[in-house]
């Protein structure tokens, strides 16, 4: 806690010392007001010190008493402010007075003109106001949705607040990389995620195909774990075509427009929050222990043998009685670790806690304002050894040279730590038998050791470590190494310049700098390998720079003629040149982690490296019209040339136009005006284009060869794809927005239409007859079409509202229907080879992309009469002998006890030919609502999150039922049929025969869920306790979050990725359940009182102590 304390001592004291220093004068005084004839102390009157330049040098508030001290610097034609809400200014200036009393007067006129001239009318980038769109967009602001929760992340802070944004996060690991899709997927292949846009200039967040994934982390990469939520003010999300042009092909699939804190006028306000989360793990998966596992396996090897004959069961037999792991031989060696009961989830899995703090500092005068920010997250993960750290930090300064010239300025560094484990280690931990021991036993006291046990002896039941499978899951948690440390730094310098009246410049130059490291470790304390394989000790070092350089130069011109006719015509020129590289070296052998690197005389196994460098420059031209301030009409051109695309068709141009209709100030409408204030009709229609990821992907290339008779040769390694296009998307929006009641009522609905053609289409395989050799694959085709078409609604209304209390709700739901209207050229008709637990993927026309099939189950066969094959019509298949044919699963004839799949063509055997549609990986509806209840100073939040109708394969269950080797089970499978009259949908115990668990909708479910994402409670504590502390504001408040999730989803979390071919549930981190306590305050003058510091240290210590207390309770 000492710690803690200097390091806000020293925050402050380097924030306020230039000042203090400078200052050699102090300005007493009391402010009062008049109540007839007596005059009473003001509390929290503002005190502010202005120089020549209207620019505020510091302030104070006055306290209980109406006193205040205000330090003076050493400088001329000062001028000393007093302001408060309501009362009119003083400004008096300084002649070296050292007491100063005034008296402030009641400023009715000034409130009155006020709420005469309204609200500040908010425009974006393009000059155009909420009022002039005619396109699909949202906004939310950040400060109420991040204030009280846990959130690490954007993607998890925006979760259900924007209506047609599907957000998926990564499950419950720290810095896990979610998935974002606006109105649903619009390609096959090509780069689906949303264009980022932080304060004007695009996040370069894309990994493209040449990125080496061996020597590159696909979670940190693209993940927006740099930006801190904190840091954010608002967030506007653009869905339609119209709307998204200005960006040009980035913005294909969405853009989601970020708008960071910046500084503002007045004296200098300090912020400080911190808050700290319990976090929990929901119940799992029951699995058998070690009794029942060993049963298991020895019922499925006794029933396998039987199933083939005993005569040809001599391997199942001596595994069955030769095998001391389940068997009972005490003078066994390893007889002690193979009789424990491990429940392997539990002992990689944990509670845990996070800790949050941020601080800011900002301010100004009337020609420069500034912002500070800096902010430390430290993040526990449920699975142990995982976790997530960030340390960000930020400087905005703003300066206004002259009425006609602004600068502004950005500099931000973000550094980030994630640990994850090598192998997903929870899928492990599932598989492992429950009668092994995770370390050696003592012999004596029968205790474990501190020694992990991996049994090294050749074992059909405990084979040795492969690949990703049959290692120790806790000595992979402790032991390996995963860590990602990524540094970003960002220069952002822009310019602002009015050249004539309503002709206005702006231009910027944005530097983005990442470094993204890299180690892996793979302990042999968890392979058990021998010293010389090449996976014992297996290191992994990766290095990748990304250097990022954007400009634009736009130009503006606004003009309104007596609100009659309303002009904004803006032509923008943007440019961005990525430069990237990337090392990797594998090595084995290695004596610990730390020691990796290819020279020091491990073995090495790969070392690779790579350079490339993209530009893309685009431009954009648009016109926004308004008459009568109610009809609307706006235009764009985009034109834009990207250097991965072919030579021909490297250069695109995307027309978008829009309609507005005010239909409420039209002279009919005049009845509506006391309880309607807008009605607003939309129509957009666009085009936009989405190209290939990668550097010069058209170039072709040649290689030298031996295969010319016996001579060298030079022959085609690569096409040149002269013809390579835009994937290019025409989009229809029809949109209403409508505000009743004085703003307390507020909905908005759209319908939209999304016509993909020319899909980008991947590697696609040439014939031979081209000359480039058996096999040849082209890196990108155009071909084939798709359609995604829905709507989305959202309300907001205030429903009750007086002096003290206030109740407000939210709700928004969206429907994306996807459906491919024309099969690529290249289509390989399907993706399926017949086994245990495959699903085959169609792309068919007429069906949505993630459209998967499989198997019709229907049960177990009870008895032998049950197995025989039927035709159409319910009878008896028979033979030409006349004998009743049995029914076969693949290869296998079919006994009482295994898996009935319905016989579609009735042929009497269950093959490829009999899958059919089982659904599709995307979900039916997405939405979320929200309720905030507040009386006074208490505040009760609460945010759900939902999603309906999306098909999953729940292969963990899959696999924890499948009872086809060593893998241990879940309780499901004590229903396991034995023998015939059971009732029960689960089939017999075979021991790698037959083929009981083909994929079918035995393992897809619906993975519809409801979840209560956060509930909070807040109270702000009274204004006359904490000034008399120091303080402006003092909020506290307790938070849970993901408290309860409603849903007949039997796997850990329902909250699966959509895929392209098909969503499936591998049993990830599930998200935790939270429990969160913080405050945030903000304050004045913090060397005026110097009992600040304390305050905060001591609630932060209190917040801490009790939380921790919780956490080890629950423990």
């Amino acid at each position: 806690m000492k710690l803690l304390k200097y390091i806000l001592i020293a925050i402050v004291f380097a924030a306020t010392t230039g000042e203090a220093f400078g200052q050699a004068k102090v300005l007493s005084g009391k402010v009062t007001e008049m109540f007839g004839t007596t005059a009473e102390p003001m509390i929290g009157v503002n005190v502010n010190i202005l120089n020549s330049q209207n620019r505020s040098l510091g302030g104070t508030v006055t306290n209980l008493d109406g006193i205040y001290n205000l330090p003076i610097p050493n400088e001329n034609n000062l001028i000393i402010v007093f302001s408060y809400i309501g009362k009119k200014s003083e400004r008096i200036k300084y002649n070296g007075q050292t007491r100063l009393n005034v008296v402030l007067k009641d400023d009715t006129q000034t409130i009155n003109e006020v709420v005469v001239q309204g609200k500040r009318i908010e425009r974006n980038d393009l000059g155009i106001s909420a009022r002039e769109q005619s396109s699909a967009t949202q906004k939310v602001s950040m400060e109420d949705l991040v204030a009280v929760a846990p959130v690490t992340s954007i993607e998890d802070a925006l979760q259900g607040q924007l209506g047609g944004v599907d957000i998926v996060l990564g499950g419950g690991d720290p810095g896990a990389r979610a998935s974002i899709q606006i109105r649903g997927g619009s390609t096959l292949n090509a780069n689906a995620e949303p264009l980022i846009v932080v304060d004007g200039v695009p996040y370069p967040a894309e990994i493209d195909d040449n990125t080496d994934f061996s020597t590159i982390n696909n979670d940190d990469l693209g993940a927006l774990l740099n930006i801190s939520p904190q840091d954010i003010e608002s967030i506007e999300v653009l869905k339609d075509a119209a709307a998204t042009a200005v960006w040009g092909t980035s913005g294909a699939n969405g853009v989601l427009v970020i708008k960071t804190k910046q500084g503002v006028q007045g004296k200098t306000r300090f912020s400080f929050s911190s808050k700290f989360s319990a976090k929990f793990e929901p119940e799992t998966i029951p699995m058998l222990n070690g009794n029942q596992y060993s049963a298991l396996v020895s019922e499925a090897l006794w029933n396998s043998a039987n199933y083939i004959g005993l005569a040809n069961s001599t391997s199942y037999l001596q595994m069955l009685y030769g095998s001391p792991e389940i068997g009972y031989q005490p003078d066994w060696t390893y007889f002690d670790e193979y009789n424990q009961n491990t429940d392997w989830l539990s002992e990689v899995r944990r509670n845990t806690q996070s800790w949050e703090n941020t601080f800011s500092m900002s301010g100004g005068g009337e020609r420069a304002t500034y912002r500070f920010s800096l902010g430390y997250l430290d993040e526990g993960g449920t699975t142990v050894g995982t976790d997530f750290s960030r340390l960000n930090s930020s400087l905005n300064v703003n300066y206004k040279f002259s009425d006609k010239l602004n600068f502004y300025a950005q500099f931000s560094y973000t550094q980030s730590e994630r640990n994850n484990n090598y192998y997903n280690v929870r899928g492990e931990a599932f598989r492992k038998a429950p009668n092994k021991s995770p370390y050696y036993i003592d012999d004596e006291t029968g205790n474990r050791t501190s020694q992990y046990f991996n049994h090294n002896e050749n074992s059909t039941l405990d084979p040795a470590f492969n690949g990703d499978k049959y290692y120790n899951p806790i000595a992979m948690a402790n032991e390996s190494v995963n860590r990602t440390i990524q540094r970003e730094s960002k220069m952002n310098f822009r310019i602002k310049y009015d050249i004539l009246n309503g002709l206005t410049y702006e231009g910027y130059v944005n530097m983005n700098i990442r470094n993204t490291k890299g180690r892996m470790f793979l302990p042999q304390v968890a392979t058990g390998l021998a010293w010389t394989d090449k996976m014992s000790n297996r290191s992994t070092d990766t290095s990748s720079d990304l250097l990022t350089i954007n400009t634009e130069n736009k130009l503006m011109y606004r003009k309104n003629w007596n609100d009659k006719h309303a002009i904004i015509a803006t032509a923008v020129f943007r440019t961005t040149e990525t430069n990237k590289s990337s090392y990797g070296s594998e090595t084995s052998g290695n004596v610990s982690s730390g020691l990796a690197d290819p020279t020091i005389g491990s073995a090495v196994r790969k070392i690779s490296s790579g350079d490339s460098k993209t530009r893309n420059i685009n431009g954009v031209a648009l016109m926004n019209y308004t008459l009568l301030n109610r009809y609307i009409i706006n235009a764009s051109l985009g034109m834009e040339s990207n250097s991965t695309m072919g030579k021909s068709e490297r250069f695109g141009m995307f027309p978008t136009v829009g309609l507005a209709w005010h239909l409420a100030d039209e002279k009919f409408m005049d009845f509506s005006n006391d309880w309607m204030d807008e009605f607003k009709l939309r129509f957009s229609l666009g085009q936009t284009g989405n190209s290939a990821s990668g550097a010069s992907l058209y170039l072709g290339s040649y290689a030298s060869g031996n295969n010319y008779m016996d001579m060298s040769a030079i022959t085609p390694s690569s096409m040149q794809l002269n013809k390579l296009k835009w994937e290019t998307t025409t989009e229809y929006n029809t949109g209403l927005d409508a505000t009743f009641l004085k703003g307390k009522l507020r909905f908005t609905v759209d319908v939209y239409q999304k016509y993909v053609k020319d899909l980008l289409q991947p590697k696609v395989k040439m014939p031979t007859t081209i000359g480039y050799g058996n096999g040849y694959q082209i890196s990108y085709m155009n071909s084939g079409k798709m359609t995604n078409k829905g709507w989305e609604f959202r309300v907001d209304a205030v429903p009750f509202q007086n002096k003290d209390w206030r109740v407000g709700v939210y709700f928004n739901i969206a429907h994306n229907e996807n459906k491919i209207t024309e099969m690529p050229d290249n289509y390989i008709e399907e993706n399926y080879t017949f086994g245990n637990g495959n699903y085959a993927y169609r792309r068919e026309e007429g069906r949505p992309m993630g459209s998967f099939y499989g198997y019709r189950y229907k049960g177990v066969y009870q008895n032998k009469d049950a197995t025989y094959a039927r035709d159409i019509e319910g009878n008896v298949m028979k033979d030409i002998s006349g004998n009743a044919i049995v029914m076969r699963n693949g290869s296998y004839t079919v006994a009482p006890g295994d898996a009935i799949y319905e016989d579609v063509n009735h042929d009497g055997v269950i093959n490829q030919y009999d899958i059919v549609y089982l659904g599709n990986s995307n979900p039916r509806l997405t939405g979320g609502a929200g309720l905030n209840v507040s009386y006074k100073q208490f505040k009760l939040s609460a945010i759900f999150y939902g999603r309906y109708g999306q098909d999953v394969v729940n292969a963990t269950r899959l696999n924890n039922e499948s009872m086809r080797g060593i893998d241990n089970q879940s309780t499901a499978v004590l229903r396991r049929w034995r023998n015939e009259g059971d009732q029960t949908d689960i089939p017999r115990a075979l021991y790698g025969e037959g083929y009981n668990t083909l994929g079918s909708d035995r393992f897809v479910e619906d993975a519809s869920y409801l979840r209560l994402k956060s509930l909070s409670f807040t109270y702000r504590l009274p204004k006359k306790a904490i000034q008399r502390w120091g303080f402006n504001n003092i909020d506290v408040y307790v938070t849970g979050y993901n408290l309860f999730t409603w849903t007949k989803y039997t796997g850990q979390d329902p909250e699966v990725k959509t895929e392209n071919t098909y969503a499936r549930d591998t049993a990830t981190t599930p998200a935790s359940i939270q429990l969160v306590a913080g405050f945030n305050l903000s304050f004045y003058k913090i060397y005026e009182n110097e009992k600040n510091i304390y305050y905060i240290v001591t609630i932060r210590w209190l917040i801490n102590e009790r939380m921790q207390r919780l956490a080890r309770c629950t423990a």
